[in-house]
């Protein structure tokens, strides 16, 4: 905005100007809402001002630049920041990489280096950075796009109408879910792959011109609700009904997305162990929600502009992450990290911050246990000892249709067979682990019959009687 006055326009040029110093070097400052226990170390990772799209594993930050487009605006690269090295160095030179995503030492993307344009046909790929191997996951063109991966399993979305899984064991690729609309912002986690889910209905109040008795229009309405697919029960649940619910993130049974259902956007989270959902925000400007461990991170304008804000669920507390004028977008949150997509003065860049402090340790249960025997006979009787970490609950399934929530059950096994005892650990809203062993049941021996033992004995010593003599 200009102004005529010459003195008011250096006066806001001064303030401008320190205030821009203040936010954009690599500081650290206090959270400023809601807690000031907390520190934020924000850190400025790309200079190039071309940066995009970030997304974080470990010590690990990648993102898509367009530094090598000389102009053209359609060259992007995916490049990469190790925080233990403090290097940055270029992944991919295809020129045509976008949307990358991390896990471990797996980078996945899109890619329309063959001759599909990458707003129409682009490809699937993979680069394993321990290996240095590059392998093509897609073959067909068919707008594979907005890919995710988890462990070894890599999601995307066909032609904006399936949900596409690829296994990187097994080399097999199927398709979980399809839809007669649009499907848009695949997550995947564990055995969970949820997505966003667009229709369009047809009002049902058809309404007639009395003279001429044609019949008006049909109004459609688009609706975008949040689905999800579990792979251990092959069960597909529809979590929103309210048709304006958009962007999925998972962490183990926790969905956060953001809503339109009160005429605003706020960030809601559903938990599928319950079957509960719960309204994280209420401000109505909240958008792109990402979730790790208890911190759910998000793009807020209540403010006018763009900043980055946090809500620990554990300590029910929210931080301000940034504080400034310029535009922000794709927020990505690891552990005490978040980074996100900063743009200022026709510039774009990555920032990341640390999250210290007081919070609360994260104490993620590790499963653990042993048994007196592992084999017997029938009825076998087996005390079991629980060695798990950080538990609050157990859960054994004994491998006979028979469980138990006791830390240190006993449990006798009356038919004979081979049992798998799997022990669920526990610990409130930070997770669950699994350890599985196993009981072998026999038959006891029958016993030899007294008489027998007898007759054995006779013949044994009249043997020797004939002998001695």
């Amino acid at each position: 905005m200009r102004y005529n006055k010459n003195f008011y326009i250096a006066f806001l040029a001064s303030i401008f100007l320190v205030t821009f110093l203040i936010l954009f070097s690599s500081v650290a400052f206090a959270a400023t809402v809601q807690d000031t226990s907390l520190t934020i170390t924000k850190t400025q990772i790309t200079t190039s001002g071309l940066a995009e799209r970030p997304a974080i594993f470990g010590d690990k930050i990648i993102w898509q630049d367009y530094r090598n487009d000389n102009g053209t605006g359609v060259i992007t690269d995916i490049y990469m920041y190790n925080l233990s090295t403090s290097k940055e160095i270029q992944v991919i030179t295809s020129g045509s990489a976008e949307a990358p995503v991390i896990y471990n030492d797996k980078i996945v993307w899109r890619d329309g280096r063959n001759g599909n344009f990458s707003l129409e046909k682009p490809d699937i790929y993979v680069y394993d950075l321990s290996t240095h191997k590059e392998t093509r996951v897609t073959t067909n063109g068919s707008y594979s796009t907005s890919p995710t991966i988890y462990k070894d399993r890599i999601v995307w979305t066909n032609y904006s109408s399936s949900v596409q899984m690829y296994n990187l064991s097994t080399n097999q690729e199927s398709q979980i879910a399809n839809s007669e609309s649009m499907i848009f912002s695949p997550a995947n986690y564990g055995n969970i792959i949820a997505w966003e889910d667009f229709h369009v209905f047809r009002d049902d109040n058809v309404q007639v011109d009395s003279n001429t008795s044609n019949f008006s229009t049909h109004k459609k309405t688009p609706t975008r609700d949040i689905c999800f697919y579990d792979l251990s029960t092959h069960k597909k649940t529809q979590i929103t009904t309210d048709g304006s619910a958009a962007h999925p993130a998972i962490y183990e049974d926790r969905i956060v997305y953001y809503d339109w259902r009160n005429g605003n956007w706020d960030i809601y989270m559903y938990n599928i162990s319950t079957s509960t959902e719960t309204r994280v925000t209420t401000n109505g400007s909240a958008q792109d929600p990402a979730i790790y461990g208890n911190r759910i991170v998000w793009v807020d304008g209540r403010n006018g502009s763009s900043d980055i804000y946090v809500y620990d669920l554990s300590t029910h507390k929210e931080i301000q992450i940034t504080n400034s004028e310029s535009s922000k977008e794709f927020p990505a949150i690891y552990e005490n990290k978040i980074v996100w997509e900063d743009a200022f003065n026709g510039s774009s860049n990555i920032y990341m911050c640390t999250i210290s402090g007081d919070e609360p340790e994260i104490k993620t249960p590790v499963a653990n246990f042993s048994s007196n025997v592992t084999s017997g006979y029938a009825p076998l009787s087996v005390q079991f000892t629980d060695l798990s970490e950080n538990a609050t609950g157990w859960n054994w399934n004994f491998g006979d249709r028979t469980n138990s929530t006791k830390r240190n059950p006993t449990h006798t096994y009356s038919a004979t067979g081979k049992y798998t005892v799997t022990l669920t650990a526990s610990n409130g809203e930070n997770g669950t682990d699994i350890k599985t062993s196993k009981i072998k049941v026999q038959s006891a021996p029958r016993p030899i019959p007294s008489g027998f033992n007898l007759l054995i004995l006779g013949i044994i010593v009249f043997y020797l009687f004939r002998k001695s003599t």
